[in-house]
């Protein structure tokens, strides 16, 4: 069984029970979980999901029981994209393609093609937090924010968020640097510390030494040092914890889900059984077949685990997660980087 209260200290702790009796602020707005197919109520409007490049069936099951809008874009042929997003790098021009549908709705849940739905019993609106504009997570295995994935409301702060996204192919840097997803780490950090001119600095700093992917994980160990434990900036974004969002990486737990589990990411193959792949599906998706309930959803009984079996998967993979970390992105920035040198006495003033 789960504990009642995982962060419970042991022996005599009192300053760490002395947690319980903070006042943490105004919290989200509860969202009841989906109970048997049942229906998702717009509590928070109406909702999208945008897709770009690839469709498939992994999605297309789970939308036809619910009301949610879907919106599949080609990049390369729709007119309101290409008339506002002149980019020629495909995740950039796929960011600012979000910007452009964005007004049609009230949030927009943006996918990418290899995302897949293994448990329909869940709505969108489970990880909708209504104090912010835009939700991330991060990656399973680097703590990496995830740039694939994400939940945007549509309010100003956000379609300009998501179009200095997208334009950043045109200053980002030139050496080894992540593409949109080393972007969106630097992007992140400005938005929500704009203040912070010397942390940011020491992290540009080493994103422009990144030569492969071992120095690259050294600039995103830095934003998240900087970022510190928060992951919550009220109004503007959120980034959950790893595992936590609507969706996590399918080989952590070899495709084992459980209950609290939504979609898997990763499922590039279209066939079961493609390339030795053993899907938590026994057969692909007949579309005719999902309407109400679990009709058309045919899982693989084996792959169906509780989930303290989950956890004891994932609890495995992030020891050694930590004990593979590349040797390089473990400086910390406050220890390599300038923190007074360059900027005494005036390194306070934009704070």
């Amino acid at each position: 069984n789960i504990p009642q209260n995982i962060f419970e200290p042991e022996g005599d702790d009192d300053h760490m029970k002395m947690l319980d009796q903070v006042e943490l602020g105004q919290r989200r707005k509860h969202y009841p979980k989906r109970k048997n197919m049942g229906k998702c109520p717009p509590l928070f409007g109406n909702v999208t999901v945008f897709v770009a490049a690839v469709e498939s069936s992994y999605k297309t099951c789970y939308l036809k029981s619910v009301n949610y809008a879907f919106v599949f874009v080609n990049l390369d042929t729709d007119e309101r994209v290409n008339k506002n997003c002149k980019h020629d790098q495909l995740f950039f021009k796929k960011h600012c393609a979000a910007s452009v549908y964005l007004p049609d709705t009230d949030w927009m849940l943006v996918l990418d093609a290899d995302a897949g739905v293994v448990n329909p019993n869940h709505c969108i609106e489970e990880w909708i937090d209504d104090r912010v504009d835009i939700i991330f997570y991060e990656r399973s295995f680097n703590w990496e924010i995830a740039s694939g994935n994400y939940l945007v409301k549509n309010t100003p702060f956000a379609r300009e968020f998501l179009r200095k996204w997208g334009d950043w192919q045109y200053i980002q840097p030139s050496n080894w640097n992540g593409a949109d997803n080393g972007v969106l780490q630097m992007h992140i950090l400005q938005t929500v510390l704009p203040e912070a001119k010397a942390e940011i600095k020491a992290c540009d700093n080493i994103w422009h030494r990144g030569q492969g992917y071992g120095t690259y994980m050294n600039f995103v160990t830095c934003v998240k040092v900087m970022l510190g434990a928060n992951r919550l900036f009220p109004g503007k974004l959120r980034i959950y914890r790893r595992v936590h969002g609507w969706i996590r990486d399918a080989y952590l737990t070899d495709d084992g889900w459980s209950e609290y589990d939504f979609m898997m990411h990763g499922w590039k193959a279209q066939e079961v059984g493609a390339a030795g792949w053993v899907s938590p599906f026994t057969k692909m998706f007949n579309v005719s077949e999902c309407e109400s309930g679990y009709s058309g959803w045919n899982w693989r009984n084996e792959k169906r685990i509780p989930v303290q079996e989950v956890r004891r998967r994932l609890a495995n993979f992030e020891k050694a997660a930590g004990k593979t970390f590349p040797k390089e992105a473990r400086d910390l920035p406050y220890l390599t980087e300038p923190d007074i040198g360059e900027c005494y006495p005036h390194c306070d003033d934009r704070t």
